[in-house]
């Protein structure tokens, strides 16, 4: 591996990247800089410094490297003291142990040391050329230039934004833009009322912080579904579901409804809802783009909330202040934020409002500004269906339709549009490998 490598993020995908790398050929890592402002590996997901936000799926399927499945919990085991991680449905860990995994392993890999750290942003990537083999130029926000033979987009989840205009100024304390790092809870008056706009995983880690601090005042979860995700199970893995041919989203659809069955909090339920999952990127890729938009407009919204199961932890506290009376959950979208004397009005779809002290954004993470601005400019191109950016089976991003980037991979949630289900810890890992493999061949 002689040529240089720029990686854009230095979350878990840059760092998986690092130790597949490493695995493939150490020799070639000094060739390697990574650009990000944070700890490698540790990115949006596991950057955070309280003890309270945990991973929502247990240890043993947070996977770096598929031919030992076991390296986390094991190095858990050896390395934790953490008696609160274990539960009926298995061993959730802290998010910020995960941090701490990750850092061992790359103290230990083999030429890991070598790697280059940009502690800067990237705001601007350019091609040199309009060869498929094109040198890139990267522009930080600080100005300064850098070229290497292939770039690496590992960009991970820019921080959320609010999902509705606002007429409050934006760093008004009572507005909470982001809960990743998780000290915003801090200044907080524990009979303060809440509204958490958005009902996914990270309002229930939001959630489950405030059942641990105690907090008195009344909690409401803005959420289009009217629903929060369901609880992780202590499912067992199966056997990979053989799959029919499937050429329409109804033949998936019906797939999915005959397998699963219709009980969601059953074990049994997630169990074969798991090994759905295992060929079901095979299944995605094989339909047409006309065909996945409909699946993912039909069942989309549905297979993510069932996908993303909360941890034992967070789901107890919910069930505890919602029979308390002190946590609600309204079927709606927010509109928009005004000032309301000393609280924020929260203008509802349909057509009410409500006041709060304090309103928390869990929407999930904002559209890259640089990956807008490739696809914008037309050096890639974005996916035919739903959302993020056209790539191969290999993780190389197309340069046009049918011609690829011989110099230009991508890893991460931004490939979902192409490749399926593309999110979890051990999916990045896999897409890790891929890129390492051919950038060593």
């Amino acid at each position: 591996m002689s040529q240089s490598i720029g990686v854009i993020g230095d979350g878990f995908g840059a760092a998986a990247l690092v130790l597949h790398l490493s695995d493939a050929a150490p020799e070639g890592l000094g060739g390697v800089t990574i650009f990000g402002t944070g700890s490698l590996g540790s990115g949006s997901a596991y950057s955070c410094n309280t003890p309270d936000y945990k991973l929502n799926v247990r240890a043993d399927t947070m996977k770096i490297w598929s031919d030992n499945p076991l390296h986390f919990e094991i190095w858990a085991e050896k390395n934790l003291d953490d008696p609160k991680a274990l539960c009926s449905a298995g061993k959730f860990y802290q998010r910020r142990d995960f941090a701490r995994y990750i850092k061992s392993c790359l103290a230990a890999a083999p030429g890991a040391e070598r790697v280059s750290r940009v502690a800067e942003r990237i705001c601007s990537a350019r091609p040199l050329s309009d060869a498929a083999d094109a040198r890139w130029k990267l522009t930080t926000v600080d100005g300064n230039n850098y070229e290497y033979d292939h770039i690496v987009l590992a960009n991970g989840n820019p921080e959320p934004i609010w999902p509705c205009p606002i007429s409050l100024p934006e760093n008004d304390h009572r507005l909470i833009r982001s809960v990743w790092r998780g000290d915003w809870h801090k200044h907080l008056r524990s009979t303060s009322d809440i509204t958490i706009i958005g009902g996914g995983l990270t309002a229930m880690d939001v959630i489950y912080v405030l059942f641990q601090a105690g907090h008195k005042g009344r909690i409401f979860v803005v959420t289009p579904n009217g629903m929060l995700p369901p609880v992780q199970t202590p499912w067992k893995v199966k056997p990979a579901y053989k799959w029919p041919h499937c050429q329409t989203a109804g033949d998936v659809f019906k797939v999915v409804r005959d397998v699963v069955g219709s009980d969601w909090t059953e074990t049994s339920w997630q169990e074969s809802f798991e090994s759905l999952r295992i060929e079901l990127n095979d299944v995605y890729q094989g339909l047409s783009p006309k065909e996945r938009n409909r699946l993912m407009r039909h069942l989309g919204g549905w297979w993510m909330l069932a996908r993303f199961r909360c941890g034992p932890h967070a789901h107890t506290a919910a069930c505890a202040m919602e029979q308390a009376g002190q946590l609600q959950i309204i079927d709606g979208r927010a509109l928009t934020l005004d000032p309301y004397q000393d609280k924020v009005q929260i203008a509802l779809a349909d057509g009410s409002d409500m006041h709060s002290d304090y309103v928390i954004n869990c929407t999930g993470p904002a559209r890259d500004e640089l990956l807008v601005s490739l696809l914008d400019e037309g050096f890639i191109q974005p996916s035919p269906t739903f959302r993020g950016l056209d790539v191969s089976q290999s993780l190389a991003c197309y340069k046009n339709k049918g011609e690829l980037w011989a110099s230009l991979s991508a890893i991460g949630g931004m490939t979902g549009g192409s490749l399926g289900d593309i999110v979890a810890a051990s999916s990045i890992a896999r897409q890790a490998r891929i890129v390492a493999e051919r950038l060593t061949l």
